[in-house]
């Protein structure tokens, strides 16, 4: 055994020992023996593993100060140009993790429903760091009723969806934990689903996985009017945008746009409105 192996086991079991999920490490039974801990069954990603045992708590701030909002108020002009538009399923992903994605949409569907016009349904659709319940007053937990509860369970839509604090504004969590996320996005079920709340509402705006990894957010990509694509400025990696553009393509996704957060400007706020 070389060197290097023996370095990666130490450091592996070292981590088992600090999180303590060693699935070598034994128990104490009634008699007084000693039996191995086995790990747990079922689901063994991590992403599922930290949404079945804690929250991801996000805060965004929706009192934009006038030139994020007049950013957000393009966005809806240029994705919502009418009523009568056929775009009103819109699922908006990140390349990975943290590039914003959960606070893109939501400050989206907020934007759409002050507009006192539209009714907006927001959809926890991100099955591995759902954070949506966080960041709505008055919004449930990581507890079903949610969107994996009446795709997977044939839970009832009208106990699942919530009133959030914005007027015209409904939120649709999560649900239970899925152990193939893919499977759930791939069906008739979740394309049924989603035709009967276009019935209902004027816009659905959905918070997807990263699309960098999770194959799920592609088949619920197929059964969307479009998607708004984020990315971070000196984060994203220009291969990994080619990859996704690729699956998209041959996918024959809809790309409605891209959004791009954390853009470092030199130039004062007030000189580039002029711009």
């Amino acid at each position: 055994m070389s060197k290097i192996h023996e370095a990666l086991l130490k450091a592996e079991q070292k981590a088992e020992q600090d999180s303590g999920t060693s699935k070598t490490r034994d128990e104490a039974s009634p008699n007084g023996t000693r039996v191995p801990k086995l790990a747990k069954p079922g689901v063994t990603f991590r992403a599922l593993e930290a949404f079945q045992n804690e929250k991801r708590p996000i805060k965004i701030d929706f009192d934009l100060d006038p030139f994020l909002e007049e950013q957000y108020q393009k966005l809806r002009r240029r994705l919502t140009p009418s009523k009568h538009s056929d775009v009103k399923v819109i699922m908006v992903a990140a390349t990975t993790h943290g590039e914003g994605a959960t606070t893109t949409s939501a400050i989206l569907a907020s934007t759409l429903a002050r507009s006192g016009h539209s009714k907006i349904l927001l959809i926890d659709a991100n099955m591995r760091t759902p954070a949506l319940d966080s960041v709505f007053e008055g919004a449930p937990s990581l507890s079903p009723p949610g969107l994996s509860d009446i795709v997977a369970a044939d839970a009832q839509v009208d106990t699942a969806i919530y009133q959030t604090n914005f007027p015209n504004l409904f939120l649709l969590p999560v649900g239970r934990p899925y152990p193939s996320p893919a499977y759930l996005f791939d069906g008739d079920p979740i394309a049924n689903l989603l035709k009967d709340l276009r019935e209902r509402f004027d816009y659905i705006i959905l918070d997807a996985a990263p699309l960098n990894g999770y194959s799920e957010s592609f088949f619920l990509a197929s059964k969307v009017d479009g998607v708004v694509l984020v990315v971070e400025a000196e984060r994203t990696q220009k291969r990994t945008l080619k990859k996704i553009k690729k699956e998209m393509e041959w996918g024959q996704i809809n790309v409605l746009g891209v959004v791009l957060n954390k853009k470092k400007s030199y130039i004062p706020q007030f000189l580039e409105r002029f711009m």
